[in-house]
């Protein structure tokens, strides 16, 4: 299966993350909106929705955030 990692330029990074006890999330950042797209039409996401009913209970939900505001990582 396609990974992530082996898609330089598209994501810039990723959360994986535990909502409860049986729902996760994943939280992806990108330089632009076409990196956005190309990631969310590409490889991973045909790969994942081929698979889709046999990895997850329900359908994924994909929403499209827009960050307004972040602070500086400290070094």
């Amino acid at each position: 299966m396609v990974c992530v990692q082996d898609r330089p330029g598209e994501v810039l990074k990723w959360y994986a993350f535990k909502i409860g006890p049986a729902r996760f999330g994943i939280f992806d950042s990108f330089a632009n909106e076409a990196g956005r797209n190309a990631h969310l039409t590409g490889e991973i996401a045909k790969a994942l929705g081929a698979r889709a009913t046999e990895l997850f209970a329900v359908s994924p939900q994909v929403e499209k955030v827009e960050i307004l505001a972040n602070t500086p990582l400290k070094a």
